[in-house]
């Protein structure tokens, strides 16, 4: 079988599948296909001039390659990255004015910043309980405090938010 006659046989089936895990129907055509050239990169590397064994499954390779497309882009979309470029003082003035309050990559660069000046305790509490989307109860399991503690972390936490942030103003 070719790849174009699996991707015509197994086409439909892929999408109506992705589409039925929560994906839109043109994020699910791209999906499929991306999958499809990634087994013909597959193919192109693996086999003499590129064609399909006698033994591969090339609507299974289809399906399985489309499926773990989704749930990367799941796993990527769902992530919080804590990790973005945040621009000291010195060169921000150098780069210009400070962008817009629409700017999100901005603020989220901001936001990561106040949050890895806080102490660890203060943090750890926070990201659990706010970012993680934990219970007071939980996040005091977790860490080994106390619910009070935990309540008194969070307080704390916001507050040092507030301070680090107070120059933001939404325009």
């Amino acid at each position: 079988m070719t790849l174009e006659a699996a991707y015509n046989a197994a086409g439909p089936g892929i999408v109506g599948y992705l589409v039925s895990t929560g994906t839109d129907v043109a994020t699910a055509r791209d999906l499929l296909h991306d999958a499809v050239v990634r087994v013909a990169r597959w193919l192109e590397g693996n086999r003499p001039g590129g064609s399909p064994g006698a033994d591969d499954d090339l609507p299974a390779m289809l399906f399985a390659t489309a499926r773990n497309l989704r749930a990367n882009r799941v796993r990527h979309d769902a992530r919080i990255d804590f990790v973005g470029d945040v621009r000291d003082d010195a060169r921000q003035q150098a780069v210009g004015p400070r962008p817009p309050a629409s700017d999100a990559a901005y603020l989220r660069g901001r936001i990561c910043a106040a949050l890895r000046e806080m102490p660890e305790p203060l943090r750890e509490t926070y990201v659990l309980y706010q970012i993680g989307g934990r219970s007071v109860r939980e996040v005091a399991e977790m860490t080994g405090a106390s619910e009070g503690l935990v309540k008194v972390r969070l307080h704390r936490a916001k507050s040092s938010l507030r301070k680090s942030l107070a120059d933001w103003k939404e325009k």
